[in-house]
């Protein structure tokens, strides 16, 4: 074993000729039960006749095929390497001709020496909810549940629901996103440019109105900032919301329960569950950046190259469920796809860091995943898919396999022993939660 750097060895494996011999009669009995022949019965061809006819190609390409793994495995062993990725196989005969030997280059996890982890001091974040936060929370399920009416008798006030046509230039030119027709949408300051909406206040509908704005120098769309435009606007149609009253009526329309204090409460325990989670996840990244800063070892490069193209992966993903163009994404972060790229690879450097971490713990600790975990994580996936248990195992099937979920629930397992092991401090009397907006 050759080692060409801190996470990547050279392996010189050699075959004698009498293991690829056995290799190449296993091979051979294998083919004789695929293949017809005239004259002779399935399974029964010599094998003499056999290679005239197929070549003798054709058994050493299946021997060393069914070879290769067996002796790339058992050289792992006795090296007691971890592959992280597929090996680069090369294949050489001996001076003579009859050895094979073979020349595997592959990542490998790095040597960790894990350092004292169960001595953490985590600070927990509060979890008590407000009134003002479920009130908070009411008035957003009002806002959802309200009914849509016509305008007629008065002009445009903030939060009416517009429809317009506009065409806007800069420099007297038409630019690129400052044009639509019948585009519907609410009016309030903050979903436009600074001072577009507040132009459009008093117009009714019918009405045609100039409105002149300037671009922020942080617009998300580099090109605009800092630019003066001029918009035509024409006002279609203004609607108002009208807000249910908060009463039986309204309860039973938002939910399952009877009342308004039975929605308040429901609300609050909501909130409650909410602002744990968020405690817990907030003392979980405590824990990881601690374990990070106390740990010091090469990565793969392999394994970040891959976490920089699933972060890239989401992040197009995300694009798409949105219905916005990739390039959008790419002109406000200021970058292209190889800046991006770029920008990405500190959080994937962090995220293979933290993994092979855990990992390592898992091992120390002998925490495995138990059947019963696996499918309290397959119940909690399909509930999150709205699928059953049933489609959830075919779809994992079909895509991933189930080692990465499993290899999740290990991590999460290990994550949840450390945090049992870390010393927590509560957070001091009446502080509130953030937790805000959620019914």
């Amino acid at each position: 074993m050759r080692k060409l750097a801190p996470t990547e060895v050279e392996l010189d494996i050699e075959v004698s000729e009498n293991d690829l011999n056995i290799a190449r009669e296993r091979a051979f009995q294998k083919l004789i039960k695929q293949y017809r022949l005239p004259g002779f019965r399935t399974g029964h061809v010599p094998r003499r006749i056999f290679e005239r006819q197929m070549g003798t190609e054709t058994i050493e390409h299946h021997a060393v095929e069914d070879l290769v793994p067996q002796a790339y495995t058992k050289a792992l062993k006795e090296h007691g390497l971890e592959p992280v990725d597929r090996p680069k196989i090369d294949l050489e005969r001996g001076e003579e001709g009859k050895n094979l030997h073979i020349k595997a280059t592959v990542a490998v996890r790095p040597e960790i020496a894990l350092v004292e982890y169960r001595d953490f001091e985590l600070e927990k974040q509060p979890v008590s909810v407000s009134d003002e936060e479920v009130e908070h929370s009411l008035e957003s399920l009002r806002k959802r549940a309200a009914s849509v009416e016509p305008v007629l008798d008065r002009g445009i006030r903030a939060g009416d629901i517009v429809t317009m046509n506009y065409a806007g230039k800069i420099d007297g030119e038409d630019f690129e996103g400052g044009s639509a027709a019948g585009h519907t949408t609410e009016i309030t300051p903050e979903r436009f440019v600074p001072g577009f909406a507040e132009q459009l206040y008093g117009a009714q509908a019918g009405e045609r109105r100039t409105v002149s704005v300037t671009f922020p120098t942080t617009y998300h769309a580099e090109a605009l900032q800092g630019k003066e435009a001029v918009f035509d606007v024409t006002i279609d149609e203004v609607k108002m919301a009208v807000y249910p009253q908060l009463d039986a009526a309204f309860v039973r329309q938002v939910s399952d329960k009877e009342t308004l204090e039975e929605l308040r409460a429901d609300i609050r325990r909501r909130l409650e569950a909410v602002a744990t989670a968020q405690s817990r996840e907030t003392m979980q990244k405590q824990l990881l950046e601690a374990l990070l800063e106390r740990h010091d070892f090469p990565l793969p490069e392999v394994l970040v190259d891959k976490e920089v193209e699933s972060l890239l992966a989401d992040a197009k993903g995300y694009m798409q469920r949105i219905g916005r163009p990739w390039e959008e994404y790419l002109s406000a972060k200021g970058v292209d796809e190889k800046g991006l790229q770029a920008e990405y690879r500190t959080e994937a450097e962090r995220r293979v860091k933290s993994g092979l971490l855990l990992e390592e713990i898992a091992k120390a600790e002998k925490i495995d995943v138990t059947t019963a975990d696996l499918e309290s994580e397959l119940d909690n996936l399909a509930r999150s898919y709205g699928r059953s248990r049933e489609a959830m195992i075919d779809l994992i099937r079909r895509n991933t396999g189930f080692e990465p979920l499993i290899g999740s629930v290990r991590k999460q397992k290990t994550v949840d022993f450390l945090l049992r092991s870390a010393a927590v401090r509560e957070p001091p009397p009446g502080m509130q939660s953030a937790a805000a907006g959620v019914a």
